[in-house]
């Protein structure tokens, strides 16, 4: 800590951060353009000038210099001025010299009312343009259907090709040009090809960078109505704002977590929000009659589906995508033991070993933003980037981490963004990638591997191993790559076993290791794996450190006694010293003086190293946004149910194909009364008797829990129906719960959120810890709910014109602290929780999130939202994973018609509801088999043949993408673009021709001979 003087009052400040930094966090406005907490300094916009005096007696006098308070640590006893009237001038001075091309279009700007750029320029005090002569100009890039793109507005502070290039590892962004003419974009139009683009349009302080999925539909930030809310895209759990105009979805904009997300989505959260607004979306209850579905009102759907409930063998199918609300009430209508939790057998056994794993004992999961506090990480079997990708993006950093460590032993600041890039030249933490196929981490990884699922099994039970093996003494423990250049060389050496003892001995070297795996693989052996490591780790590096302990006690303890020792001599006897050699003693004193001494050995104290930590770290991903939570929640698999008697089966936001084939499905649905409750009208839905129009996440509240096991609430960010009167959308708990209580004859008793919750609670303790993840609604603050629409919210009569000309009351939110209104509280002491948006006075872009942090780029000053419900859960005993015994080692061949299928996964494609996005399924990549090259040519197949795989009864044909590395022996199969459940099942492979593409009588003809064939044989064909 450091005490400065800032125009006269005296603080504390944190000596790690800038000047800037410092000031910002005390609430003092220093305008700034090119840094960013998450990117560091460069000093390139010369915004945040202040003047920094020698002492005080300089202060008074008024002699100081100027200087960039981003690229300075505060020291003790510093003085500085923000206000000093020589620093004021020259901040507006820069101002006026960034705007003199800039072509001062905000009232056409779509970045109007959310800009860095606006907010700063009103801080620095220049309101008036001198310049009058020719403005640079430039042509703009076509950079695809998500971001557009207006060179004209840029200042170049530089912070997009930071973060792109620097940050996020893309390479598709730069700069290009000098001086006056640079120009920030790509060597040629296209869409961007890295997962975290969007994050250009909050990182850009100006509007080069926009959101082209908001343009279409556009309307200024002030008249957008927000929640708080939780990205459904994956089970990362990142913390969103969704902002709605018109009753849908216009935008999605990050909201600031310390814990998770920080400052960045992925690009799946940020755009994959486009099936809330699909037109073909049920609204109004439907029922199926005469195989067509038919609208009926809500009053009837609920004696409808009364009366096809009552007295009948219910059973229930949950979802993991659907809230830990909406399962429960299903789970409590149909009775504990006739709840299936959505997942089949296989996904449901992979999310329960995930949730054994991080309950055991010594195992600690770490949140994003600790996983970039490590500097040793093994990627295990799970492609990141594409199925958790914000957990990537933290990888990414965690890569850095051997920089800054050089950076500090040189005395850098780690915020000095250009020194430690300079001192670090490109050196990286060890990051170790297995997987089937290659990665976007390759550029960061120290080896990238690609093997089959059982080879990387394999790998990992013998890095466990040979963790096990090391010495407990740190200093023992050998680089086997140097002791392999010591040895002999023409002894061969086994691949495997020499890639073990390298991630081995760089795990145990390294401060804090981690591992990463998932499901992603359908492998329970894989995750055992990943923790037979962890618990490795922990257990050896817990033993080095006693070790460490037990030396440095030694150590010391003979320091001691040597230093008592030294005291405990008498003085110099000065008559014993005086007296001359004496020849008859056989002494020879120049011999003596030749004489080798071994030197003293060295007295000074030792200290334990406290950055070398005993714990390492392990993060599991699940597939989707409650997997976790509804597998807490327990039920059976989905096979195991449907196999039961049952009459009546009631499914809650499912996408049943994705977890039992379709054909199977509709046999096993037959001569059943099937009752759904979705936000979409999917495929199977042609089996439901009866479809209830659900609510989606933007119009629901409810709570999910994270693959980190973090329990976070999410809001509804508007009422359907105050837009849509006929509509008849209910959250999923609510139809449940009025059908349950109709059915047992009381009144409705849950008529509010935490109604369900505390019902949920009682009967299962596990979970206690949810009700603890946002305020109750009866919450006020200074006797007020949180206002969702900002101050300056307008035009709400004319929304609702074309319905009625008279406004009505604001709809009444009941379940939470939240008021559809701009009627309300706004302001930095609002529960971290149930931060709709970010503003504040003089700050209206995504930076005004300083305001609402303890500290610049820290935490949230209430708290990051979520409760970790692992750290709270009673703690399994600690077990010793063994590797399988002999796993199948089959591979593909062509010859025989045997294929081996491998998980290839897009972070579009994969996921169900973002490719249901209009906008992102343009946007999909055709479906293909992946081959590796090698295998290709050992097969005889190129690129674009067509193979025809049949797995599960079911034939699929697909053409064929050959890619640089695959697993060996194995075919890639595109994850969610082809109904493949169950990929370990034996499949066979043979080549087709392609498929031809007819048109008139002669393609009526040949669709017929199909439809034949088709009935005739149990397979359905999928062909591009």
């Amino acid at each position: 800590m450091a005490v400065i003087h800032i125009d006269g009052t005296t603080v504390e400040v944190d000596s790690s951060d800038n000047l800037l930094q410092a000031c910002l966090s005390l609430g003092i406005d220093v305008p700034y353009f090119c840094y960013h907490p998450a990117l560091g300094s460069v000093g390139s916009c010369r915004q945040c000038a202040v003047k920094q005096f020698q002492n005080k007696d300089d202060m008074e006098a008024g002699k100081g210099r100027l200087v960039m308070s981003c690229m300075v640590a505060p020291g003790d006893d510093m003085y500085i001025s923000v206000t000093d009237d020589e620093a004021k001038a020259f901040r507006k001075s820069m101002v006026e010299l960034l705007m003199t091309n800039h072509p001062h279009d905000c009232p056409t700007c779509e970045e109007g009312g959310h800009c860095h750029l606006q907010d700063m320029t009103y801080m620095s005090g220049h309101s008036r343009r001198r310049y009058r002569f020719t403005k640079r100009t430039h042509h703009n890039q076509e950079l695809g259907p998500f971001i557009a793109h207006e060179m004209n507005r840029c200042i170049a502070c530089y912070r997009c090709v930071r973060f792109y290039k620097d940050y996020a590892g893309g390479e598709d962004l730069g700069v290009y040009g000098s001086n006056n003419r640079v120009y920030f974009g790509r060597d040629k139009d296209g869409q961007f090809e890295s997962e975290f683009s969007g994050n250009l349009t909050e990182v850009c302080p100006t509007g080069v960078f926009t959101d082209k999925t908001h343009s279409d539909r556009y309307n200024r930030k002030w008249d957008m109505q927000y929640a708080p809310s939780i990205c459904h895209g994956c089970s990362a759990g990142c913390n969103i704002s969704p902002g709605e105009r018109y009753g849908e979805l216009r935008r999605i904009e990050n909201r600031y977590n310390g814990e998770v997300n920080r400052y960045f989505l992925c690009d799946r959260g940020r755009f994959g929000y486009g099936y809330v607004n699909r037109a073909d979306r049920p609204t109004q209850a439907l029922e199926r009659i005469n195989d067509k579905h038919v609208k009926i009102n809500i009053d009837y759907a609920l004696d409808e589906t009364i009366k096809r409930i009552k007295d009948k063998k219910v059973i229930g199918i949950g979802s993991p995508r659907a809230s830990l609300e909406t399962n429960f009430a299903l789970k409590n209508l149909v009775g504990f033991d006739n709840f299936s939790t959505g997942l089949n057998h296989q996904q449901q056994a992979l999310v329960n070993k995930c949730i054994e794993v991080l309950s055991t004992e010594g195992i600690y999961n770490p949140s994003m933003t600790d996983i970039e506090a490590h500097d040793a990480v093994l990627v295990l079997g799970e492609d990141i980037t594409q199925t958790s990708s914000r957990v990537a993006l933290s990888v990414r950093q965690a890569a850095k981490n051997e920089g800054l460590k050089m950076a500090a032993a040189l005395q850098t600041q780690p915020w000095l963004a250009e020194p430690v890039k300079r001192i670090a030249q490109d050196t990286l933490s060890p990051v170790y990638v297995i997987d089937v196929t290659q990665t976007k981490l390759e550029d960061i990884s120290k080896v990238s591997v690609v093997a089959t699922p059982e080879d990387i099994i394999k790998l990992g039970f013998k890095v466990a191993d040979e963790i096990t093996n090391l010495s407990d003494d740190l200093s023992e423990i050998v680089d086997p790559q140097a002791a392999e250049q010591d040895t002999d060389t023409s002894t061969e050496t086994d691949g495997m076993q020499a890639l073990a003892q390298q991630i081995a001995y760089d795990l145990i070297q390294a401060d804090k290791p981690l591992v990463v795996s998932g499901s992603s693989l359908s492998s329970t052996a894989l995750i055992e794996a990943a923790a037979q490591i962890t618990q490795a780790l922990t257990q050896k590096r817990a033993a080095i450190k006693a070790t460490e302990q037990q030396q440095v006690e030694a150590h010391n303890a003979k320091v001691k006694a040597q230093a008592q020792s030294a005291n405990d001599q008498p003085e110099e006897d000065k008559e014993l010293s005086a007296k001359p050699n004496k020849p008859e003693t056989g002494v020879d004193t120049e011999v003596q003086d030749d004489i080798e001494r071994e030197p003293a050995e060295n007295l000074e104290l030792k200290e334990v190293n406290t950055k070398y930590q005993a714990q390492a770290g392990i993060y599991l991903t699940v597939p989707d946004a409650n997997s976790m939570g509804v597998c807490m929640l327990g039920g059976h698999s989905v096979e195991e149910l449907l196999a039961t008697d049952y009459d009546v089966v009631v499914v809650a936001e499912n996408q049943l194909t994705d977890a039992i084939d379709a054909t199977k499905l509709t046999q096993l649905l037959t001569d059943k009364t099937v009752i759904a409750l979705d936000h979409q009208l999917l495929d199977w839905h042609k089996d439901v008797d009866i479809v209830l129009p659900a609510a989606s996440f933007a119009e629901a509240d409810g709570t999910l829990i994270s693959a980190e096991g973090r329990a976070q609430r999410f809001f509804q960010v508007y009422d359907n129906n105050y837009y849509h009167p006929m509509s008849s959308i209910k959250e999923g708990w609510r139809w449940i719960h009025a059908v349950h209580s109709s059915i047992e004859g009381r009144d409705v008793d849950w008529t509010q959120l935490d109604d369900v919750i505390n019902a949920l609670i009682a009967t299962h303790p596990k979970l206690a810890g949810i009700k603890g993840a946002a305020p109750e609604a009866d919450y006020r603050i200074t006797g007020l709910k949180i206002a969702r629409q900002p101050r300056r919210y307008s035009g709400r009569t004319a929304m609702r014109a074309p319905i009625s000309v008279h406004e009505p009351m604001q709809p009444k939110d009941l379940d939470t602290g939240l008021t559809f209104s701009m009627e309300g509280y706004s302001g930095k002491e609002t529960p971290s929780s149930m931060i709709p948006f970010a503003s504040a006075a003089g700050w209206n872009s995504p930076q005004a999130w300083n305001k609402y942090q303890d500290k610049v780029g820290g935490h949230l000053k209430n708290g990051d939202p979520g409760v970790r419900l692992f750290d709270q859960l009673e703690r399994l005993a600690t077990r010793q994973y063994v590797a399988p015994e002999a796993m199948s080692a089959n591979t593909t061949d062509l010859q025989q018609g045997q294929a081996k299928l491998v998980p290839i996964h897009n972070i579009y494609a994969s996921s169900m509801m973002a490719s249901r996005s209009p906008l992102v399924a343009e946007q999909l990549p055709v479906a293909a088999w992946r081959i590796g090259i090698d295998d290709a040519k050992d097969w005889n197949i190129a690129a674009g043949d067509y193979l025809a795989i049949e797995i599960d009864k079911q034939q699929i044909t697909l053409p064929v993408q050959l890619v640089g590395y695959l697993a060996e022996g194995c075919i890639g199969y595109p994850v969610g673009q082809v109904s493949i459940i169950h990929p370990s099942m034996p499949a066979s492979v043979r080549k087709v021709d392609a498929p031809v593409t007819m048109m008139g009588s002669m393609a009526n003809d040949m669709n017929n001979n199909v439809a034949e064939h088709m009935s005739a044989a149990p397979t359905t064909t999928q062909e591009v």
